[in-house]
């Protein structure tokens, strides 16, 4: 009804499960990396909670759109079944047709498809969703699909999403064997204050609203008080204080209007505390007709709009002034768009070409390393991101090349080098970064009392002295200390860890980006 006045696609609140609106906020991120590791360990279970509204089935959504045709997925999202229910459940999913109908035949087709899947080199992955409504009958079946595996590896993935009971339910002693083969779990809290703020801006620009529809921010302080950071409700509200804007006129959304839409949508006063949040209420009120909500609206008093703050755009002329020197700092632009505009390749090309280029030397080594932002720091080197987008299906890259408090340096999608909030780019890193540095020592290939002997020096000039020779006790310690593995072997990531820890010339992070 309002789409057109505030200028969207489609409507930015909806409650359907739509992984392109997917906010990946510091908690969303963190349990994607949970699935995204399960998956690719290929071993166990994975397990995500989190109590009703807080994203689980779009975050699974999202998980399964970026599979790739290389792994085929069976999705239950209905597990009140019984046991053959739930594997011919499966089974339908995967299009395999089964000769009969018994527990056995359809437990023997499923490990059939399982093994000529693996022959042919595609992924299985299982998930099921509302799992805490699953009977115990039901979960038993699921940890002996579990069981079906080659010598070496399991041949299905399974990934369990439900409410926080799911957690009560795998702590039963009867259960432990199923909770014994959980590889990654996590649990799903509501957003904070600044992450719902986020959260709505990023929802209006992905429904193409950004520039013309806003909430003050004392609006955003309301819609999260008054949701207790929980999306569906915050998505609840925020549908009700739009139109509440269409009705009276205006494109910008005061706190005013959002109490308005807290009484409408709850059907009682909202005095900004938490005792009427609950949880289960929001399937009653999609049931309200829009005839009922304009009523509501078009009551209500008029409410007098603030000022409309002018819109936020990407400048790229701006960004392109960066290269030049300034005594001020460049201004933090949004990284999203950047990401939705370059080619996963060309990215890639362009990012390691500007840190390649820092060196001003060949030849360079190259080790890819799943890091994090604290482990980037302590390196301090420049380094290629993979980054990531909900509303595409692949990835691409961005090298880092500085970091100042909040904001990054970032470049390689063709213009000159520009800030983005450390947050920002912290929400879209996939976690798995290309280093460049050089092998001054020409230890990668050095015989090994060479290497040892480098190595003992060099630890020992950081503080790190072998105890009787225990070389690889000291170096494990260097290890832990950076966050690698700490196994006590010289391979290229501890390599690279110990001549960036040493004051050798070479680029680093800069620290003004200016």
């Amino acid at each position: 009804m309002y789409e057109s006045f505030f200028g969207f696609s489609e409507k930015p609140f909806n409650l359907t499960p739509d992984p392109k609106f997917l906010y990946l906020s510091a908690r969303h991120t963190e349990a994607f990396a949970h699935l995204d590791f399960g998956h690719r360990e290929r071993g166990g279970f994975v397990v995500i909670t989190g109590e009703v509204g807080t994203g689980k089935t779009t975050l699974a959504r999202y998980f399964l759109s970026r599979l790739g045709d290389k792994t085929a997925t069976a999705v239950v999202l209905y597990p009140a079944l019984t046991a053959a229910e739930l594997l011919r459940s499966i089974l339908d999913d995967l299009h395999v047709v089964t000769p009969g109908g018994s527990l056995k035949e359809l437990v023997d087709a499923l490990h059939l498809f399982l093994l000529e899947s693996r022959a042919a080199g595609r992924n299985v992955v299982l998930l099921i969703d509302e799992a805490q409504d699953l009977s115990a009958e039901v979960l038993e079946q699921i940890r002996l699909i579990s069981n079906l595996e080659t010598d070496t590896e399991k041949l299905i993935q399974i990934v369990l999403m439900g409410q926080s009971e799911l957690q009560e339910m795998l702590g039963r002693r009867e259960l432990r064997q199923l909770a014994q083969r959980v590889t990654a779990r996590y649990h799903l809290c509501p957003l904070g204050r600044e992450e719902t703020g986020d959260y709505i801006q990023h929802r209006l620009r992905v429904a193409g609203g950004e520039g013309k529809a806003s909430f003050t921010s004392g609006a955003l302080a309301a819609v999260h008080r008054l949701s207790g950071g929980v999306p569906r409700l915050v998505n609840l509200i925020s549908d009700r204080a739009l139109l509440g804007g269409y009705v009276h006129g205006t494109r910008s959304i005061p706190a005013a209007l959002v109490l308005r839409a807290a009484r409408e949508v709850h059907g009682e006063a909202a005095p900004g505390g938490r005792r009427w949040v609950a949880y289960g209420f929001a399937g009653g009120v999609l049931l309200a007709a829009t005839a009922g909500a304009l009523a509501f609206w078009v009551r209500a008093a008029p409410v007098v709009p603030a000022a409309t703050p002018a819109p936020t755009a990407f400048p790229p002329a701006a960004v392109a002034k960066a290269a030049a020197p300034s005594p001020t700092p460049l201004p933090i632009v949004p990284l999203e768009p950047i990401l939705l505009a370059v080619d996963r390749e060309a990215s890639l090309h362009k990012a390691e070409a500007e840190v390649r280029a820092l060196w001003r030397i060949e030849p360079l080594e190259r080790t890819s390393l799943r890091s994090h932002l604290d482990q980037v720091r302590r390196l301090d080197l420049p380094v290629v991101l993979e980054m990531f987008h909900p509303a595409r299906r692949d990835t691409c890259f961005l090298a880092l090349v500085g970091l100042d408090g909040e904001a990054a340096l970032v470049a390689g999608n063709g213009a000159a080098p520009f800030r983005v909030a450390v947050k920002d780019l912290d929400r879209l890193w996939t976690r798995q970064a290309i280093f460049f540095w050089r092998d001054d020592d020409k230890l990668m290939d050095a015989p090994a009392d060479r290497s040892t002997a480098w190595t003992r020096g060099a630890l020992e000039q950081l503080g790190y002295p072998s105890a009787e020779a225990d070389d690889r006790g000291a170096l494990a310690r260097f290890q832990q200390e950076v966050d690698l593995a700490p196994d006590g072997v010289l391979g290229s990531r501890t390599l690279m860890a110990l001549y960036s820890a040493q004051e050798r010339p070479r680029p680093r992070l800069q620290r003004k980006s200016s």
